[in-house]
């Protein structure tokens, strides 16, 4: 006799030949895999049933065990069936240390007699792990035993009917005139989402194993498509389709479609994700250009601005030939205009603003000036240190002579 789980059809997915198989039973330990402090032989020590069961045994002082691993599916449930016994020098074998199962907990073995262990787990993993000791981690001795046969492992069928909710948000970014970037928010579900169908216009074009994005090719230039996305678990319950995601293919040979006033705000066309080109004047929170090739009425924000200058950047200053005012005239030009020689007043720039690119270019000028100003400063300082230098050392000689004047006076 064996346990059977009412309600259970499913395929037993314990089918390695060995000799704790029910169904495949063989004179081998297959499939089950002992540490360094254990070994597992096909034993025929009355067995549960047929003709062997699994023993292992410590070869060890502690320590000893024997596991088992299948292949699973994230968020199944598995019933789980172990008949198994106290062997020689019994000392508290258990099934303990599960991997890959939500809430597993740790079962005696009790008794020389056979006796039915069951579990109804749901797998976390794809490659759970059945692990049997033969004695607590930190007890036992060489020798230490337990027998195993009968084991079973069948996965609950039909039991999930809740079917994960919608995925939301689908947006379509990227366009080209063959290929589009599909995103989309996760769906929930009441064990877990393993994936999501994509659809154009109404059609499976393709899945993926959990990822919330997916990229489409082989579309035709210039034709409007309707794309749309499902979610589905592990057993096989399908959520409803998501928004619409509606999307027009550029015109072909790689053209851009013209910025104009009946398809400026249109949803299918994703201005964001292509180039914007204007031939002439942009005007932005505001109508009066003036002239410039972009006028913006507002505060702007970026990561970077780069500016080619079309003059000369002020290394010039460091040639020989470069005349560089003095300090005086410097000086005198301040007093007279209240602000830096060839550097514009606050009136003129609050009237006409600033360029950017030959402000840069002005400052920098200053600062190298600057630099031969220290540069110079730095010389006179030298030399002063000098010429200090050679004072203290005449007035140490003065004090020499003076005291030896003093001294042949006397």
């Amino acid at each position: 006799m064996f346990f059977v789980f009412s309600g259970i059809s499913a395929q037993d997915l314990y089918t390695q030949a060995n000799a704790a198989s029910i169904n495949n039973e063989a004179n081998t330990t297959t499939g089950w895999t002992t540490n360094n402090r254990s070994v597992a032989t096909s034993s025929s020590d009355n067995p549960f049933s047929g003709a062997y069961s699994i023993s292992v045994a410590s070869n060890g002082n502690i320590g000893g065990y024997a596991f088992y691993r299948f292949s699973a599916v994230v968020g199944q449930v598995y019933n789980i069936s172990i008949w198994a016994r106290e062997g020689n020098l019994s000392f508290e074998p258990a099934f303990a240390n599960w991997s890959g199962f939500s809430n597993f907990t740790t079962t005696m073995i009790t008794g020389n007699s056979w006796r039915q262990y069951t579990w109804s787990l749901t797998a976390t993993s794809t490659s759970p792990e059945i692990r049997v000791y033969t004695a607590p981690y930190s007890g036992g001795q060489n020798g230490t035993q337990v027998l195993i046969d009968n084991v079973s492992i069948l996965p609950e069928v039909d039991l999930d009917t809740q079917s994960p909710t919608a995925p939301g948000n689908l947006v379509a970014s990227g366009t080209t005139s063959t290929s589009t970037s599909l995103a989309w928010t996760a769906s929930t579900d009441n064990v877990g989402v393993t994936g999501y169908t994509v659809f154009r216009d109404g059609v499976n074009i393709g899945t993926t194993a959990g990822a919330t994005s997916f990229n489409v090719s082989g579309l035709t230039a210039n034709t409007a498509y309707a794309f749309t996305v499902t979610a589905r678990d592990a057993a096989g319950n399908i959520s409803v389709a998501s928004n619409v995601a509606n999307v027009t293919t550029l015109e072909g040979g790689g053209g851009v479609i013209p910025y104009t006033s009946a398809n400026a705000n249109l949803d299918t066309v994703d201005w964001q994700a292509r180039d914007f080109m204007a031939s002439r004047y942009m005007g932005i929170g505001t109508s009066y250009i003036d002239g410039y090739q972009l006028a913006v009425g507002g505060n702007i924000i970026a990561e970077g601005v780069t500016v080619k200058l079309q003059t000369n950047w002020p290394d010039f200053v460091f040639k020989k030939e470069y005349n560089l005012p003095s300090l005086k005239e410097v000086e005198e030009h301040i007093l007279r205009k209240g602000h830096l020689l060839n550097i514009p007043s606050a009136e003129e720039v609050e009237k006409k603003g600033i360029n950017i690119g030959k402000m840069d270019a002005k400052l920098l000028q200053k600062i190298e000036e600057l630099t031969l100003y220290t540069i110079a400063q730095e010389k006179k300082i030298q030399n002063l240190e000098q010429e200090n230098k050679k004072i203290d050392s005449l007035a140490a000689k003065l004090l020499e002579l003076e005291r030896y004047l003093k001294e042949n006076n006397k």
